[in-house]
């Protein structure tokens, strides 16, 4: 049998969840504010004021020295021609000489950030727009830092920095509309989270209707709410097909609605409905597609009689694009349609053959060994949910470490040291997470293959007894299935082991039964 539901839902979707809530009103990043200017009024345009000179008898450790706010301004100069490089030191020597009072320290920041993100350094320049989110210092800076913020969240990004300590905890009366509605989104999964669905429906029902955040605000209660029934209405099934078919969602999103339709219809044994909603999913051009959809459309033909369909999407799974998927029920599932088909000695090798590929991460599993240590347990491990997204943000932070080294001569001793302790400690702290992930996703995959291990042997039990038992007497040979002859414009091909993307969908195996019938 395919994965259970509710486990395939919460992998595939809950826990992607914040990943998928990507630009909810679908704009396009803002241009940047019109450079500050020295000598103007700050408060409306967020531009340098020429600052008062300090009293005489005034202590310098209690008012900080003094900045010229030239260096301010040639800074932006230098981000507004075109050069974030040569701006970024500048704007961070500025910082790092002016008191946070000053009210164009948060304009600093920003534009601060804004150099390092053009740098490709995301994560530092993320860093600075969560300072400015947290110290709400300047209210003109901070609908920008928080918009900037929400596009960030399209690409792996420090979730917990992000997500839950920025957006998750923000006071939502002043918001911009845009920014303002990823929170209420942001806010509804934690509250999700935790249980209250009462406090998610007050924030998600500050979203607008008809917008993208309303729509995975929906999805989100639907699979949350999956949880809780003992068996799936059809209400739920058609709240989940409408939002299959919500253009407002991105395509990844409509295809998780529709694979939720297609799985919940699965465990109401409407096996005819189920292959409607797999129809549904929208792949790109000549796209190889998911394994596990394939894997689960095979079962779904299986339980509906359709023994050779199915056996022709196995045959899909084989292509060199799934073969390094994990996918310990392909093998079980082929022993029991060869079984069926009466032809036992192909059903043992299928048998064997989950045994035979996976045999040392059955050793390490019955040796007790680290499980994280095994490469095929990993790799499945880091295929989805919160362990992939973890190792992507660990990844982008490995990247963006490698990055930092290019800039050294320009970005000067202090700027360069100070961000080398940031993605060291960063580094860290995303690899304590995808450790922690990990170790609780291997178990999960271990689980899986364990399962479809013991129904293997089951299965060759069984084959084993069928082999050698003896054709009683009166037994007869049961006729062929009837099959409708090829049109002339159908033709067959003997399979060469030679495949094609826009043919991996309509693979079909012609294999005759070889069972016999006894008489009563």
């Amino acid at each position: 049998m395919p994965r259970s539901l509710l486990a395939a839902l919460t992998s595939a979707a809950l826990l992607a969840l914040p990943a998928a809530a990507q630009s909810p009103q679908g704009g396009t990043p803002s241009a940047p504010p019109p450079a500050p200017k020295a000598g103007a009024s700050a408060p409306e345009a967020g531009q340098a004021q020429a600052e008062a000179p300090p009293a005489e008898d005034a202590s310098p450790a209690a008012i900080p020295e003094k900045v010229d706010p030239k260096i301010f301004d040639e800074a932006l100069a230098e981000y507004f021609d075109g050069d974030p490089r040569a701006a970024a030191e500048p704007l961070y020597a500025w910082l790092a000489a002016t008191p946070k009072t000053d009210d164009n320290y948060a304009w600093g920041q920003y534009f601060l950030a804004r150099s390092l993100i053009d740098l490709g350094l995301t994560h530092a320049g993320a860093s600075y727009l969560a300072r400015i989110a947290r110290e709400r210092s300047n209210p003109n800076v901070l609908p920008r830092a928080l918009e900037l913020l929400r596009e960030l969240t399209d690409k792996p990004h420090d979730e917990v920095m992000i997500d839950e300590q920025i957006f998750g905890a923000l006071d939502l009366g002043f918001l911009e509309q845009e920014a303002g509605a990823y929170a209420h989104y942001q806010q509804g999964l934690v509250d999700l989270r935790v249980g209250n669905e009462r406090w998610a429906n007050t924030h998600f029902s500050r979203l607008e209707e008809g917008t993208a955040a309303a729509s995975h605000a929906k999805f989100a209660l639907l699979v949350t709410r999956l949880r809780t029934v003992k068996a799936p209405t059809d209400e739920l099934i058609a709240d989940f097909l409408t939002l299959s078919k919500d253009e407002k969602l991105t395509r990844e999103a409509r295809n998780e609605a529709a694979l939720a339709v297609a799985r919940l219809r699965y465990e109401r044994t409407d096996y005819k409905g189920a292959l409607e909603a797999y129809a549904l999913v929208e792949l790109p051009e000549l796209d190889p597609g998911r394994a596990t959809l394939y894997l689960e459309e095979a079962w779904t033909r299986y339980k509906l009689g359709e023994l050779r369909a199915s056996l022709g999407i196995l045959t899909t799974l084989d292509a060199p694009s799934f073969r390094d998927e994990f996918l310990p029920d392909k093998y079980l599932l082929r022993a029991l349609i060869f079984r069926d088909l009466c032809h036992y000695l192909p059903a043992k090798r299928a048998a064997k053959e989950l045994t035979r590929r996976f045999a040392d991460s059955l050793e390490s599993i019955a040796e007790r060994d680290d499980l994280t240590q095994d490469l095929r347990l990993r790799r499945a491990a880091e295929a989805h949910g919160a362990t992939k997204r973890a190792a992507r943000f660990k990844e982008l932070l490995e990247l963006e470490s490698e990055r930092l080294g290019r800039y050294a001569g320009s970005f000067g001793d202090e700027l360069q040291s100070h961000l080398t302790k940031l993605y060291a400690l960063s580094l860290g702290e995303a690899e304590r997470v995808y450790q922690a992930r990990l170790a609780e996703a291997v178990r999960q995959e271990a689980d899986t293959l364990l399962r479809a291990a013991e129904q293997v042997r089951l299965m060759e039990y069984e084959v084993g007894l069928k082999l050698y038992e003896r054709v009683k007497k009166g037994s007869k040979i049961v006729l062929p299935q009837e099959e409708e002859p090829l049109q002339p414009r159908q033709v067959a091909f003997r399979f060469n082991g030679e495949y094609w993307n826009d043919e991996l969908k309509s693979y079909r195996v012609r294999i005759d039964s070889r069972c016999i019938e006894e008489n009563p």
